[in-house]
């Protein structure tokens, strides 16, 4: 049975059947936008009971993917066990263990993916302004000031109009910001000038900052008055993402080790023509 488990033909059929059913979500993006936008602004469970009742083919399309994933996981497991360690025992070269340690690691980013989607909160979207608060879990997140120095009509530009004027340009990432703090019981736990890419993070908590915003009100006082976006009466707040999860710094970290063992292997490997 282990034997059949690690056969290389069911690694092939299931990445296979794992490669179309990417492609199928891909295609049911372009219908279901909203409910998979929605998957990764929740937690998984609170998506799949939501999801259910108004997309049930998009539930039974992840629930295919998660058996596809799982079964890869079982192949890759009895694989290392049955074929890799015992190859490795049997030739005691540096390759082999490191193929071995390659099918470990790979193993690891599987059970994480798969932990990530079901531990931990998640809350996507949140808009706050300065002196606003709001809380997350046991925590609660204060913002103290925003900063934005750059034209400001990109903020008030619309969607598509401004993916295409977000660039190095016009946009200086290090020039805008959004000042942070996080607190837990009223006590301060850490504080922060959060910017693009750069992130609040406090043990397992990671706040991010998506973009920068102009009060909904402030928006149609300047429709309505043709009110300059540039004046300062105009308040400036952020949309964060909120994420409350162990494995974050784990997985990260596996992840990393992983893509280095592949890098040391190809080199070991590499055959000169």
């Amino acid at each position: 049975m282990i034997q059949r488990l690690s056969s290389v033909t069911l690694t092939f059929y299931n990445l296979t059947v794992l490669v179309l059913l990417m492609g199928a979500g891909v295609l049911l993006n372009i219908s279901h936008k909203a409910a998979f936008t929605r998957m990764n602004e929740v937690n998984i469970f609170s998506w799949l009971n939501a999801t259910w009742h108004t997309d049930p083919i998009l539930v039974v399309w992840f629930f295919l993917l998660c058996l596809t994933a799982g079964i890869l996981l079982i192949n890759a497991l009895c694989c290392s066990l049955a074929r890799q360690l015992s190859l490795a025992k049997r030739s005691g070269r540096m390759k082999n263990w490191l193929f071995f340690i390659l099918h470990c690691l790979f193993i690891l980013v599987l059970i994480c993916h798969g932990l990530i989607l079901v531990a931990g909160e998640k809350q996507s979207r949140v808009n706050l302004f300065p002196g606003q608060a709001h809380a997350f879990g046991q925590y609660e997140i204060q913002v103290s000031d925003v900063v934005f120095t750059d034209d400001r009509q990109i903020l008030t530009a619309p969607k598509k109009k401004q993916r295409q004027l977000m660039t190095r340009k016009n946009i200086h990432i290090h020039e805008n910001f959004v000042l942070l703090t996080l607190l837990k019981n009223k006590r301060i736990l850490a504080s922060k000038k959060v910017m693009m890419l750069s992130p609040l993070r406090y043990k397992s908590v990671q706040i991010t900052l998506i973009k920068f915003v102009i009060h909904p009100s402030d928006n149609q006082q300047a429709d309505n008055q043709q009110a300059d976006p540039l004046e300062p009466n105009h308040q400036l707040g952020v949309v964060l993402t909120l994420t409350h999860n162990f494995l974050n710094r784990f997985f990260f970290m596996v992840y990393g080790v992983m893509i280095l063992a592949l890098a040391g292997f190809t080199a070991m490997t590499w055959k000169r023509p």
